[in-house]
């Protein structure tokens, strides 16, 4: 009976590491690969709810129902409820702190993003923005006293959101 890789072997063969060159990915013992970092930060899911205020994004493959502000009025969306959207998520965080484990998860499972931990794929000290992938890709930008030093491509992040993390339709037409 050939035994199953355990969780944390399968994590680490798939642990993604950005070079210094955010166009530039590595895994680990492999040459780097050019990606198109855009492609990378798009969210797609189900539209369960929208309003000029609020819109519910159900992920698929998970039980999770985000809660986002839109950034465009409902009038605009080019998707139904019930249809998939695709887009890209944006948030503040109050604070991002380094990570030795935890994996990756959004809290609430249903409603606002909260808690959010997960790998940074791309860290931006100028603009004070990374990407962080947290189950599903999110630009986070870091309060302006952030030490980035530590939020580094491929260590584990955790923060708080702060609360009207948004959601931008992707155009589509």
């Amino acid at each position: 009976m050939s035994r199953r890789p355990n969780r944390r072997n399968k994590q680490n063969l798939r642990q993604v590491l950005l070079s210094a060159d955010a166009n530039q990915l590595s895994v680990e013992g492999t040459p780097a690969l050019t990606i198109d970092t855009e492609f990378k930060d798009i969210v797609s899911g189900k539209l369960i709810e929208l309003t000029d205020e609020n819109l519910v994004l159900a992920i698929s493959g998970t039980s999770y129902q985000i809660h986002l502000v839109p950034d465009v009025p409902a009038a605009q969306f080019g998707a139904a409820i019930g249809k998939r959207i695709k887009g890209r998520i944006e948030a503040n965080a109050l604070r991002i702190h380094p990570a030795e484990g935890g994996g990756r998860f959004i809290e609430p499972v249903w409603g606002h993003p909260r808690i959010v931990a997960g790998t940074v794929l791309f860290a931006d000290p100028d603009s004070g923005r990374i990407l962080v992938d947290v189950a599903i890709p999110m630009w986070i930008t870091a309060p302006p006293q952030q030490d980035f030093a530590v939020i580094q491509p491929g260590n584990l992040v955790n923060f708080y959101i702060e609360s009207g993390a948004r959601f931008l339709p992707l155009d589509e037409h």
